[in-house]
Formats: structure tokens, sequence, C-alpha cells
């Protein structure tokens, strides 16, 4: 299984200050994608347990919060309320690969969080004070007033034992206080980013928490677990509550009866175990009275997922359940929303997620949640880049209806945008039947390969972790010879003359650090392959690098005077050194080749290793390398594996 490797402090801090810089992006997002407020158009604020936040949309606890440049990416995109991704005592999980699969209705077997829960701490701050960088930056233009303020939501899980263990409650407590962890942060800023230095970073990361249970989890359990969080700990509170409180005959009647989605068979035990619909409305009762006794405040969350039978061969055999995301989850998660409304009352605060996109998301903000978090749509084309769309529609709907903030907004909306009206509404409209929404993405039929694919860059947003990025090259045709060599050491250039091609100018890779081979940017890819598979697979460390093995890859040592390429091809190790700025020296398994830099003729050989037959040496892998080398290491683009470089030279 991939593992994610959280990056340097200082090469994150680097990338923020220099890449808008020098290519108009930050770790990939498009300047013209950020979402910029629009200090003469309506108020977009909101509060959310007291606090107040920018907008009230933002990135629900998943991929795009997990790592420090999700959670700056979520920001710059227009999130105010992140929910950060999940963590529970078990952070030693085995998911299988692929996780995602976003082609039509969305579907994941994705839990909690992938990192230990000590990165998990780390990469929640970093991404906090990179935020802080950017609001007071000179990319943040009046983000350091309202319309930049934030909220960060911590999410546990997913049962009482989990959550008062050490490593849990441990977490709590840095998520109230994370002083040590930011200033050991704050000490890794490089000193040319001095003003960063100076920040004064949050003093408390989050005070409210969403809580995820098990389908299953007993309902006095999880009024203990909230008993818990609000009282032992302190926090304010959300509980996450799923469709199958509807009831079978209700769900049933609206996935496959209404909606149509007749190849979707709800996990039986979803319905038989754990929390029923009475249940939930009382121990929702009792815990906002237990919150209130306490000043604290307590909210339900609609919703967390739905537990479905897998149907998908991407998944594989091995796993006999997924978890539903998408527009079939709207349609299901707002029926559930208006029948607990009308059963628990106006009072209870309701924040929103499942199937939200710009099409829906002001419909949600009218009936009153807060906040709505998206992931789905944020993993479809586009990305992070979609979500600024949602708040120019709610701009445009607030000018409409007269409305100069949210409040006013949400009456001005009342009668006509009921609750009740949308839920009914949503279930009537063809844009969430499988003839809308089960289309799979068009595929050409031309293989993926390391160099030249249509460069489409559709797999750089729908990343959530930034990991696919580009890179120049020189578009160029050479012939070439490969190299037969003797176990005397003598050696001959084949009779047989190939050609090495590059037709673009730029180039896609994978920072391997960064992708846990989820699979989406394969979903998209138009072409036949997978880019975290099919495209070169840079790791940010030798260490990282071997342990990867056989997974094919590359590492790169980059010094002032000396680059050196670690390649991986085929389980092949290769090496290319260029130790002046005239030759390179080109290691293959028991023969070094030295190589002319500019006409790439073969200028000497020599045996590493004693041959016992004459050995091939395969000149394609060599160029292959070289233009990786080159190519990555280019200033003219800013990516993970360059970064230093950024930070010695002027730009």
């Amino acid at each position: 299984m991939a593992e994610l490797i959280p990056a340097s402090f200082a090469d994150l801090v680097t990338r923020l200050h220099r890449e808008p810089q020098v290519q108009n992006a930050l770790f990939g997002l498009p300047t013209r994608k950020w979402y910029r407020p629009d200090e003469h158009g309506p108020d977009l604020s909101v509060t959310f347990h007291g606090r107040p936040a920018g907008t009230p949309v933002g990135p629900a606890a998943g991929p795009h919060t997990q790592m420090a440049q999700n959670l700056l990416l979520s920001y710059v995109a227009g999130g105010r309320i992140l929910e950060l991704k999940t963590v529970q005592a078990n952070d030693r999980l085995t998911i299988p690969r692929p996780c995602i699969d976003m082609a039509g209705v969305g579907y994941n077997v994705e839990w909690s969080q992938e990192l230990r829960i000590g990165q998990s701490v780390r990469e929640y701050v970093a991404g906090v004070m990179l935020i802080e960088m950017f609001r007071h930056g000179p990319w943040g233009e009046g983000l350091a007033a309202a319309a930049g303020d934030v909220i960060y939501e911590a999410s546990v899980g997913y049962d009482l034992q989990g959550i008062q263990s050490h490593k849990v409650c441990d977490f709590l407590e840095q998520m109230r206080s994370p002083k040590t962890v930011v200033e050991r942060l704050r000490a890794q800023i490089p000193r040319e980013f001095h003003t960063a230095r100076e920040l004064d970073f949050p003093h408390e990361l989050a005070t409210s928490l969403t809580l995820s249970t098990f389908h299953g989890c007993p309902p006095d359990e999880i009024e203990r677990i909230g008993e818990f969080l609000l009282g032992d700990q302190g926090f304010d509170l959300c509980v996450k509550l799923n469709p199958p409180l509807l009831g079978r005959d209700r769900l049933e009647h609206l996935l496959h009866d209404i909606m149509g989605y007749h190849d979707i068979e709800v996990n039986p035990p979803a319905y038989e175990s754990g929390l029923q619909f009475d249940e939930a409305v009382g121990l929702c009762r009792r815990l906002a009275g237990f919150a209130a006794a306490r000043s604290r405040r307590f909210g339900v969350k609609f919703c967390n997922t739905l537990e479905v039978r897998n149907h998908r061969r991407i998944f594989g055999a091995d796993c006999p359940v997924m978890y539903l995301s998408g527009q079939p989850l709207y349609v299901l998660t707002m029926a559930l929303a208006h029948a607990f409304r009308e059963a628990a009352g106006p009072d209870l605060p309701f924040s929103y997620s499942g199937g939200v996109d710009k099409d829906n998301f002001v419909d949600v903000v009218a009936c009153e949640f807060v906040p709505v978090t998206v992931c789905t749509d944020l993993l479809r084309p586009g990305g992070y880049g979609r979500l600024p769309a949602y708040l120019r529609r709610l701009a445009d709907s607030m000018r409409e209806a007269g409305a100069t903030d949210i409040p006013g907004f949400i009456r001005a909306r009342a009668d006509a945008q009921s609750l009740a009206h949308v839920a009914t509404a949503a279930a009537a409209s063809t844009r969430y039947r499988p003839e809308r929404v089960c289309r799979e993405p068009h595929r050409l039929n031309t293989p993926l390969k390391t160099f030249d694919c249509i460069t489409c860059d559709k797999c750089i947003p729908v990343c959530p972790n930034a990991a696919i990025f580009t890179y120049p090259t020189t578009p160029e045709t050479l012939a070439y010879r490969n190299v037969l060599v003797q176990p005397s050491g003598q050696w001959k250039l084949e009779e047989v003359e190939r050609q090495f091609t590059i037709e673009q100018e730029r180039q896609i890779a994978v920072f391997a650090g960064f992708c846990n081979e989820c699979g989406n940017c394969g979903t998209f890819c138009p072409q036949q392959g997978a880019p975290y598979r099919d495209k070169p697979a840079f790791f940010g460390s030798l260490d990282s690098w071997r342990k990867a093995a056989p997974r094919d890859g590359f590492v790169i040592e980059a010094r002032p005077s000396e680059h050196r390429i670690h390649g991986r091809v085929d389980a092949r190790v290769y090496m290319v050194e260029s130790l002046d700025s005239q030759t390179y020296s080109f290691h293959d398994g028991p023969v070094s080749v030295r190589l002319d830099a500019q006409t790439h003729q073969v200028l000497e050989i020599a045996l590493r290793e004693t041959l016992h037959e004459t050995y091939p040496v395969d000149l394609a892998v060599y160029h292959t390398i070289v233009r990786l080398l080159t190519g990555v290491l280019d200033t003219r683009y800013v990516n993970q594996v360059n970064v230093t470089r950024h930070r010695h030279e002027p730009t």
C-alpha cells in the first residue's frame, strides 16, 4: 500500500511564496481559480458554534483535509469551515487500493486518517499556519478581515473506548492548544520569509468536533461519547447521522422506486443494528440539554455516508461493502434532514454534507445548514477550483433576493424554499437520476506512457493531495544505438538505429509522498491507464524510494555542482550522475557508461562487476532518465522535487 509522507514545512512554505510568482498557481491550483471575496458584494459570513467564518462552505472530513497542502488549497478556493479528516485510535489501517470511485455515483472504501495521529496533528497545525501566511501575504488581499475568517473542526471516531484512549485524548489536547507544534514549525520557516516567522499564529486550533460512529454503534454508547466530548473534554459537538435512520421502506423507495438506482443494495446490517430514528431524536435532545447546561453547543450533521454492497469491480472482491456519496446521497440526506427537523423541532442546529454541488448549494444554505461541506464534487474535474462557483452563485442569489447577508437571505427564501420544499424537489428532480449521473468518462484508445500524454490536465485538480504536477521538456527526436558490452570490457554499438522522441513541451509526473494511489486520477484520465501508475513517480528521499521497491519510481539528489537521479524502471535499478556540465554517467547494473551531455555520444564504458556474457545497455532508459532529471529540476516550474532550488535561487 502506498504511504503518505508529509513534506518538510520549509518546502511547503517555500512553495506558498514562490509558486504563485513563478507560474501563477499554488500547489497546481491556478490563480484564476482562487476565490476572491467581493468587498462590494453581499456578506457571505456565518456563525458556527458561536465563531465567525467568512463563508458557509468548506471541505468535509476526507481526502481534502488530511494533509497541510489540502487545507491550504481548500481555503484558497473559498472554504472557511474546514472539517479535518477523522482521527481514530487505530491509526495503522490497511486501505484497499484504489479506494475512490467517482465515475458516476461516488463510492469509496476510505475510513479515517491514513497518517499516524502524531503526523495528523502536525499536518493540521501546518495547514493552519500556511493559511495564516496566505491571509497575511501578498495574495491575501482582504483576507485578514472578516471575509478570511476560518474555523477548523476536528473529527473523531468511532467508539467510546477508542475516543477515550490516550492517543485520541492527546490529539484533542493538541487541537485545543497547539502551541508546542506551532513553535516547532515556526523554527522551520526559512529565514528569507522572515515576515512569516513573525506572524501571531492561532493559539487554539479547534474548539468543536464532529463525531462519526460505526454503523451498529449502540445508542447509549453514542450518548456516552457525546457526554465525554462535551463534558470531560469541553468541545462543542456535532453528531453525524446516516440515511438508514429513514428506515428500509422509505430509503429504498427513494433509492429504487423514485430515483431508479436498482443496482445499489444497502448493506442490511445498516438498518438492523445501531441507532433508530426515534432513538436518535431523543438522544439529540438529551445531548443538546447536556451541552447547554455546560455552556457548550450541540448540533447534528446530515450525513455521514450510506453503506452499500460492493457491486463495482474497481475495489475488488475483498471489499464486501463500500460507502456511497454524490448525487443520490443528496436526495436521501435532504429527506432525512426534513424528517428530523419535523421531529426534533426548529432549534437544533443542522450542518450538511452529502452530494453538494454548485447547483444545489444555494438551496442547502437557504435551509439554514451551517456549515455546508463538500467532498465528492471536489474529486471531479476541476477539483478545488469548482468551489468558487458555489460562492458566486450564492452571492448572485442573495442579490436577486435583495439580501445583504445570509440571515436576511434565509428569511427572504423561507416561504418559497423551505426544507420540506427542497427535499421534495430533490426527490422529483431528474438531475439525481442514473441516466444523468451514471456516465462513464470517455476513453481514448491510446495508452498512457511516461511522456507525451494528451496533457489535458484533468488529473492534476482531481488529486486531493496535489500529488500530480507538470514539468517542462524540449520537443526533440534523436537517433541512438544501444551498447553491447563484452565480458572483457570491450563494447560496440548495435547496428540497429533507434529513435527517442518527445513531442510536447509539458509533461506530467507524480510526487509519491503525496500520492496514496486512491485511483481518482485514473478515473478521469481520457487515456488507457492511470497517472499514479503510469506516469513517473518521484520520491522525496532515498529511504522512501528504497522502501517502495519494487514499485517503479525515481529520486533526485540535487546539489549546486552535481545532480544524481536513482531510478527503478520495470523493477530494475539505474542511476544517472551529472558531475559536471559536460558529461553524464549512466549506471546500468554491472556497467557504467559515460556520455557527452550535449550529443549523448558514448565516450567510455567501465565495468562495475564481472560479466559472464554480453550485456546489452538500453540507452532508451538513459534518455528517459536524463529528460526526467533536467525537466523536473527546471526552475521555470515549481514542484515538490525542485522546491529547495527555489529557496536558494532568486525568482
